[in-house]
C-alpha cells in the first residue's frame, strides 16, 4: 500500500540558510485514500531564540524541555520509512528546513519526490484552500499537527479530482532515507509541555520540606526581610535557575527559616504584587500574565492567585485605601547612563500597541538610559521578553553574570503603564 509523509514544521523564522531553526515538527503517514496510519509530533529545542511568538504561539518556556533535532532525527526517519513522497502545503519550505537540519548532523536529506498541496490547489494559504474545498480546519493555525492534518485532508480531496497525479504517486518507489540510529527520546507535544508548566518547580518542594512543623519558633524579622529581598532579586527575570534555587535553599538553611515560614513569605510576596497590580482597580493582561508566572514560581496555582486577587478587590470595595505597594517611578537621574539591552519579541502593549524594539528604545532613552544592541561585560541590564529565552544575548548575559530582568518588571521599574 502506497504511503505518503505529510510534513509540517513551525520555525523560528523564514530563512533556514542563516540562523532559523525548526521548533515544532509533525509528520503524518497517510494512504492515497486519505487514511492516516501513523503520526509523529514533537516540539524541538532550537538552542536559540524562539522567534515570533505572535505567529507560532510558542514561548521559550514551552520548548525548554523539548528534545533537540539531533535527538529526534532517527525516530523521525523510522516513521518515514516506506513513504514514497514528502507532502506539504508549500512543501519546498518544509523540505528546505529539514534539509538544513539534517545537513547540520552531517547527513543529506533526500531531494526525492514531493507533493505540494498549494500547487495542486492553484495557490493560497492552507486555511483558504481548505475553505475553498469545504474542508473544516480543526484547531489553531501554525500548530504543526493541526496544519499537517489539514494538509492530509486537502491532499485526499485534491487527488480525487486528479487521477493522473494519484496514479503517478502510486507508482513511485519508497524514498531512500539516511541511515541514522533511532535512540531513546521523549517527544514533547504542546499540550504536555504546558501541563508540565503548571506543576510546581522541584526547588519549592525542597524549600517547603525544610520544616512543616508550625510549632517551630518564629524566625527573626531580619532573616525574613533578607530572604524576601533575595527572593525579589531572584525573580526579576521571572525564572529560577539551579544556582538561584540552591542559593535560596542555602540561605533558608543557614538562617534557620522553616518551610512553613517560607511558604508564608511567598504568599505575602505574591499578595504585595497582586495589590500593586490592583492599585488602579484594573489588572491588565500583561499584569495578569506576570502574576501567574510569579505565582507558579512561588508555589501557587491559578485558582489560589485568583482567590488572592478577589480578596484584595473585595477589601478595596469595602474600604478604599491608599495602596503604597506600587513603587514610585524612578527619577531620570537615577537611570541616566544605565546601559540596557533588549532581547525577544515583546508581549506587552503600550498605548494600545505591541511594544516594538523601536518603542522600547525610545521609552528607555527618554528616561536617560543608554540602549545598546549587543551584550558585553559592560552591560548593566538585559531585558527579556521571555524568561526562558535561549537567545545569544541571554546566553552571554548568564555567562557574564549580568543582571537580567523580565519586561513586565522593567516597565514597572520605569513607571511605564503597559497592558
Amino acid at each position: 500500500m502506497t504511503c505518503l509523509a505529510v510534513i509540517d514544521v513551525e520555525t523560528t523564522g523564514l530563512n533556514p540558510y542563516r540562523y532559523d531553526r525548526v521548533i515544532e515538527l509533525a509528520a503524518l503517514t497517510m494512504r492515497l485514500d486519505g487514511e492516516v496510519v501513523d503520526q509523529f509530533v514533537t516540539l524541538v529545542n532550537p538552542e536559540r531564540d524562539i522567534g515570533p511568538t505572535s505567529i507560532h504561539g510558542l514561548t521559550a518556556s514551552d520548548i525548554t524541555a523539548a528534545p533537540r533535532f539531533v535527538d529526534i532525527a532517527g525516530v523521525l526517519l523510522d516513521k518515514l520509512n516506506g513513504c514514497v513522497a514528502l507532502v506539504g502545503h508549500n512543501v519546498r519550505f518544509d523540505h528546505s528546513f529539514l534539509s538544513v537540519e539534517f545537513g547540520r548532523l552531517g547527513h543529506t536529506f533526500p531531494n526525492g519526490p514531493t507533493v505540494c498541496t498549494m500547487r495542486l490547489a492553484g495557490g493560497g494559504t492552507l486555511s483558504s484552500c481548505c475553505e475553498d474545498y469545504d474542508i473544516p480546519f480543526k484547531g489553531d493555525k501554525h500548530v504543526a499537527l493541526h496544519d499537517a492534518r489539514a494538509t492530509a485532508q486537502l491532499l485526499a480531496t485534491l487527488l480525487r479530482d486528479a487521477p493522473q497525479e494519484a496514479s503517478r504517486i502510486a507508482h513511485l518507489s519508497p524514498i531512500a532515507w539516511p541511515k541514522i540510529p533511532k535512540g531513546e527520546v521523549h517527544l514533547l507535544t504542546r499540550d504536555e509541555s504546558r501541563r508540565r508548566l503548571t506543576e510546581p518547580p522541584t526547588y519549592l518542594q525542597k524549600l517547603f520540606a525544610k520544616a512543616e512543623n508550625n510549632l517551630l519558633p518564629e524566625t527573626e524579622d531580619t532573616a525574613m526581610l533578607a530572604y524576601t529581598s533575595l527572593l525579589d532579586r531572584v525573580l526579576e527575570d521571572r525564572q529560577v535557575n539551579d544556582t538561584e534555587a540552591q542559593s535560596l535553599l542555602d540561605v533558608a538553611t543557614q538562617w534557620g527559616i522553616p518551610g512553613n515560614e517560607i511558604r508564608e513569605a511567598h504568599r505575602n510576596y505574591l499578595h504585595q504584587l497582586a495589590r500593586a497590580a490592583l492599585a488602579d482597580g484594573v489588572v491588565t493582561t500583561a499584569e495578569r500574565r506576570d502574576l501567574h508566572q510569579v505565582a507558579l514560581l512561588l508555589g501557587f496555582n491559578s485558582t489560589q492567585l485568583d482567590e488572592i486577587l478577589e480578596g484584595i478587590s473585595r477589601k478595596r470595595l469595602q474600604k478604599p485605601i491608599e495602596d503604597k505597594s506600587t513603587p514610585a517611578p524612578l527619577r531620570r537621574e537615577q537611570l541616566t547612563g544605565t546601559r540596557v539591552c533588549f532581547t525577544g519579541e515583546s508581549q506587552c502593549r503600550y498605548l494600545g500597541q505591541t511594544i516594538t524594539r523601536e518603542m522600547a528604545t525610545e521609552l528607555a532613552m527618554d528616561r536617560g538610559m543608554i540602549v545598546v544592541e549587543s551584550v558585553t561585560k559592560k552591560l548593566d541590564l538585559l531585558v527579556v521578553a521571555d524568561p526562558l529565552t535561549q537567545s545569544g544575548k541571554a546566553k552571554k548575559a548568564r555567562k557574564y553574570g549580568l543582571r537580567i530582568m523580565h519586561e513586565a518588571v522593567f516597565w514597572k521599574f520605569l513607571g511605564v503603564e503597559v497592558e
